[in-house]
């Protein structure tokens, strides 16, 4: 029977990730970085928020049942975790790493603008509550979110 999952909130001390660290190397196709478990879960929390009014078949603990479903779920998270380890987010500090950018660089008569640091700390800081958009078009293309999340 298909009903909607538990938001992870609602039980205590049952955290749902829907990816591992091997999933998200092969992802990549890169070694997970060293943070891979807190991104995973972060990005899980993430996927489990954009679905929170899907309809999907699901075990006790709210993990999905149905393959598609899953794997739905596990490419999002995944493709989630490697926008913030790309962007370089920790989530355990709650903001993203190096952040700050050159803006502006002129070699010769050439000159090239790189974005404000304040609006590349803003874009990677969004990573930690926004899913990159590449995992909402997945969670979508699989019928588990609006057309106006995102």
């Amino acid at each position: 029977m298909s009903r909607p999952a538990p938001h992870p909130n609602t039980q205590e001390d049952t955290v749902r990730v829907y990816a591992s660290t091997d999933d998200l190397a092969d992802w990549t196709g890169a070694v997970a970085p060293d943070n891979a478990t807190a991104l995973l879960r972060t990005a899980s929390g993430l996927v489990a928020d954009a679905t929170i009014t899907a309809w999907y078949a699901a075990d006790t603990l709210g993990m999905p049942t149905s393959s598609p479903v899953a794997e739905a779920f596990k490419d999002a998270t995944c493709a989630h975790a490697a926008a913030m380890a790309a962007a370089k987010v920790d989530p355990a500090a709650g903001s993203a790493v190096g952040v700050g950018a050159a803006v502006r660089k002129k070699v010769g008569t050439a000159e090239i603008e790189y974005a404000g640091a304040a609006d590349a700390a803003a874009a990677k800081a969004r990573l930690l509550d926004t899913l990159c958009p590449e995992a909402v078009r997945i969670l979508r293309a699989a019928g588990l979110t609006s057309s106006v999340l995102g």
